[in-house]
């Protein structure tokens, strides 16, 4: 088995075509003029960071189609369609970054001239696509300076427009207002501590007045009580001694004296009632003027909100102003500078572009390698016979030895042939007896 499949992909490695590999290497060396006298319009080329727009342009349709047709590769794919060759040519092709100024092409193919020619092909007309798009930012950079440069002043002047509508809008909420507006809250917040503080003081009073013994609910009542009971223990008195009775006499002074302090409780009472009165009137004036007093902070605090989004407003617009006065400036600047140095990369762009090496027919193939091949079918022919031998020999149930009767039949083993002059491996001849 092993032999076999080595024989054959050793006559299929054989069959394999030869493939080749023509490299054109290209050099950019761009125009720098020093950065004090021209700013270039157009950035250089680096190819470390820009391999994938290069590889890009070399894989642009218009540049293999032209190779193509010029070249005639590809036949029988552009037989079918443009396309198809296209794809075919992007294959064969690789674009890769050499150093930090160069790039190489390289091309596969069947026939050394004809990869060598593709590639120095490819090469020459990358350059010419990518000089011919240089003149075109040229060009685009200088009439987009022009016309931004024109919507910039009439930016600029829509923007003088809106600073004036907006601080005439918002006069009330100007920036330089503010002290005098915290000035005026200050005040304010000064009156409704005052009016708080007099609420709070008759509140005490009040409070004060609460806890006195001479309530009409407390000390009036008690006092009301013990006269009536007084009055009674003595009209009792009376009606079972004499009114000049020591105990009658003791009675009608402790009336009397009871009587007196109840008329001094009343008065005092009523004097509290009355107080207490005047006090809530004034804490309901109080908390009128501190109502009063709290809408106009409210109204100040809400102008003093509005002051800062007013005056960042007014910033933004006077900063957006600021920066379109001196991108104005920069403009002219920048367009002065595009004349110049458009007219520097016209005259300069032919010279960035170099071809260090061109794309030679290679004497030897690059692929297929052909050792290296025959050395890994033999190694797949051996693994592939292993595993060929491995798989009978799992795959083969013959019995051959006593234990392996028992252990696969269950049954006693009456009697084993032996080997006879190497006709082959022991034959065991279960024998099942009857019951």
């Amino acid at each position: 088995m092993a032999g076999g499949v080595l024989v054959l992909a050793a006559l299929v490695i054989a069959r394999l075509p030869n493939e080749y590999r023509a490299r054109a290497l290209v050099m950019v060396e761009p125009f720098t003029p020093h950065p004090d006298l021209v700013v270039p319009v157009v950035n250089s080329l680096n190819l470390e960071s820009k391999v994938k727009s290069v590889r890009e342009g070399v894989y642009a349709r218009s540049i293999m189609v032209t190779a193509l047709e010029e070249l005639k590769l590809y036949a029988r794919e552009r037989e079918k369609s443009v396309d198809d060759a296209v794809n075919a040519f992007r294959a064969d092709t690789e674009v890769h970054a050499e150093g930090e100024n160069a790039f190489s092409i390289t091309v596969r193919g069947r026939d050394p001239e004809t990869a060598a020619r593709a590639a120095n092909r490819l090469a020459e007309l990358y350059i010419e696509g990518n000089l011919q798009v240089r003149a075109g930012q040229v060009a685009r950079t200088r009439d987009i300076i022009t016309q931004k440069l024109a919507e910039m002043r009439g930016e600029l002047t829509q923007g003088e427009k809106k600073v004036t509508a907006f601080k005439r809008a918002n006069a009330e909420m100007l920036p330089e207002l503010v002290d005098a507006r915290f000035h005026q809250r200050d005040e304010l917040t000064k009156q409704i501590e005052l009016e708080e503080t007099f609420v709070k003081e008759a509140q005490r009073r009040i409070d004060l007045l609460g806890t006195q013994p001479f309530g009409k609910d407390t000390e009036v009542g008690r006092l009301e009580e013990l006269y009536d009971m007084l009055r009674a223990r003595l009209a009792t008195m009376q009606s079972t001694l004499t009114p000049d009775h020591p105990d009658v006499e003791s009675m009608k002074w402790e009336v009397e004296a009871t009587s007196g302090r109840l008329q001094n409780a009343r008065t005092r009472a009523a004097a509290n009632d009355l107080e207490r009165r005047r006090m809530n009137e004034a804490i309901g004036r109080g908390r009128s003027r501190i109502a009063e007093l709290t809408k106009r902070q409210a109204d100040v605090d809400k102008l003093i909100a509005g002051t800062p989004l007013v005056a960042s407003q007014l910033v933004e617009l006077t900063r957006d102003t600021d920066m379109l006065k001196a991108k104005v400036a920069q403009l002219v600047s920048k367009k002065a500078e595009a004349e110049i140095t458009a007219d520097l990369e016209q005259k300069s762009a032919p010279s960035e572009f170099r071809v260090l090496e061109s794309a030679q027919p290679p004497s030897v193939p690059a692929s297929p390698n052909r050792q290296q091949a025959l050395l890994l079918a033999m190694l797949g022919a051996l693994a592939l016979g292993i595993a060929v031998s491995i798989g009978q020999e799992l795959s083969d149930r013959s019995l051959r030895t006593e234990g392996e009767v028992g252990g696969a039949l269950a049954l006693p083993v009456l009697a084993c042939v032996p080997e006879l002059g190497g006709m082959g491996a022991v034959a065991l001849l279960p024998v099942q007896t009857e019951a």
